[in-house]
């Protein structure tokens, strides 16, 4: 959040100033509240532009990108939370490399997302084996949701995922949870009139400000 800095010499210049400041604050708050609700509908509803956002890695000193399904978001931590086949070559990259980015394009919004973070591998831990578990459950309802479709030609929702099948063969050893921990957030709204950008800086020492465009 910002803060303002007082003055030696408070007078109506300083108050008008101080209530475009405040006003500037609130909406920044507004907008990083935007951008978290944004992450929370991209793991619930499945056709939500935050559902496959893309995640770029490091491999060799060169980007790489691909898309990930958004599994969990936690603001109160400040994570949000993929899984992978922990034979990937994403597993690789942020084990040698924790550094990451996650990109989301929210089209009815027009909001452009770049989500810095550092990423924790966990596969054999009490945090991997809730996620398998809970990775199970979601593939037994597709199953479910699947079978209950009254088309013939119905399937269940597949994502584009590298782990869609080790939860059906059950290959519990292949599975990992990767933590992303946000550290920064920059939003961009894209407009005919000018993109409008702002980052938000999470931490201890929290920081909410405007970008040029």
């Amino acid at each position: 959040m910002l803060q303002a800095m007082p003055s030696s010499s408070p007078g109506v210049g300083e108050a008008l100033s101080r209530s475009r400041f405040d006003e500037e604050a609130a909406f920044l708050d507004y907008l990083l509240d935007d951008v978290w609700d944004i992450l929370a509908q991209g793991v619930r509803v499945r056709f939500a532009a935050a559902h496959t956002p893309t995640l770029a890695t490091v491999r060799r000193g060169v980007p790489a990108v691909r898309t990930v399904v958004l599994r969990g978001v936690s603001r109160s931590n400040a994570t949000v939370s993929v899984h992978a086949d922990r034979r990937s070559g994403k597993v690789q990259e942020l084990k040698v490399q924790p550094a990451c980015s996650l990109h989301i394009f929210d089209a009815g919004r027009r909001v452009q997302l770049r989500i810095e973070a550092q990423a924790t591998v966990h596969v054999d831990d009490a945090l991997a084996d809730r996620e398998w578990t809970r990775l199970q459950d979601e593939h037994r309802a597709q199953q479910r949701r699947a079978l209950a479709a009254i088309a013939p030609t119905a399937a269940p929702d597949v994502d584009l995922d590298d782990v869609d099948g080790l939860a059906e063969a059950g290959r519990r050893a292949d599975f990992a949870a990767i933590a992303l921990h946000v550290t920064a957030i920059e939003w961009q709204q894209v407009s005919s009139r000018g993109p409008r950008r702002a980052r938000f800086e999470i931490g201890k020492r929290p920081r909410s400000y405007w970008l040029e465009a």
